[in-house]
């Protein structure tokens, strides 16, 4: 699927090439720099070994960049293919809380109360595949444009700032005994690696450090697609855009390699974009 799509839209390439109008120029070369706002889509949440209970995820968009060059093709009739390479720089955080319980509601029972607050950057290489239209063929005009972008991760980190609250209730000879323990977690990880991921916590004050697997494998895919939108303004040869992505790929790996959460899970990418550019004919 993935070897037919790269050729179906680079094959795309080619025709538009074919088909310009041999009035126009070839090609326009471009730079870009912008400023860009991130955020996950999350679909639902499912835990794969509990119950889980009155689980919220709330999105904090945060500020990163990006920088590449394009190329613009006119096809026809104010229609351009737009193609190029973008370094993009994201940041995006994530807090997340959770209830949830297990035992024997006749002999102990658990209730679990978590919370993390989770910081994502990530770097990635992005190849946009714009078709756009042009207004006007005077220096000033209006352009908009929809398309696909191929994404790839080049490296990322995860910081988190956890805590939990467990409380156990235990009867005996019809006497309940109430016991109440606070973890406290903060580290970073790699979520691309293919390894264990471990969360580093301590009990109440004590010095001592103790770790929970949270992910056993890759916990995101490096490889996105998504729907790119975009509507610009051209000045002479200066150009300013804002724009929108949508990935259209669960970033989360599956549960068949540990992962805490079952197939149910789902979060997708989301960025805004501010533009700045400049044409060289």
């Amino acid at each position: 699927m993935k070897k037919f799509l790269f050729l179906f839209l680079f094959g795309a390439l080619g025709f538009s090439l074919m088909a310009q109008d041999n009035s126009t120029p070839a090609y326009t070369f471009g730079v870009r720099v912008g400023v860009n706002g991130s955020s996950l889509l999350i679909r639902q949440i499912s835990f794969s070994y509990i119950s889980g209970k009155n689980y919220t995820s709330t999105q904090k968009m945060k500020i990163g960049a990006h920088a590449g060059f394009v190329f613009d093709v006119p096809i026809k009739n104010k229609f351009h293919f737009q193609t190029g390479l973008l370094y993009v720089w994201q940041r995006f955080g994530q807090e997340q809380q959770c209830r949830y319980m297990e035992g024997d509601i006749e002999v102990s029972t658990s209730s679990y109360s978590i919370g993390s607050i989770n910081t994502y950057t990530t770097h990635h290489l992005r190849l946009p595949l714009m078709i756009n239209y042009h207004f006007s063929t005077k220096p000033n005009h209006l352009v908009v444009g929809a398309g696909l972008f191929l994404d790839g991760t080049l490296s990322g980190m995860l910081a988190y700032d956890a805590s939990a609250i467990v409380t156990t209730n235990s009867v005996e000879n019809g006497t309940t005994t109430t016991t109440t323990q606070h973890y406290f977690g903060s580290g970073s990880l790699d979520p691309y690696k293919n390894e264990r991921q471990r969360l580093y916590y301590t009990l109440d004050n004590e010095d001592y450090v103790n770790s929970y697997t949270v992910h056993n494998g890759k916990m995101l895919k490096r490889m996105d697609v998504g729907v790119a939108l975009e509507l610009g303004y051209q000045i002479s040869q200066f150009y300013i855009g804002v724009g929108a992505d949508f990935g259209l790929l669960n970033m989360c790996k599956d549960k068949s390699k540990g992962g805490f959460f079952s197939n149910g899970f789902a979060q997708r990418n989301f960025n805004l974009q501010l533009t700045f550019g400049y044409n060289i004919q």
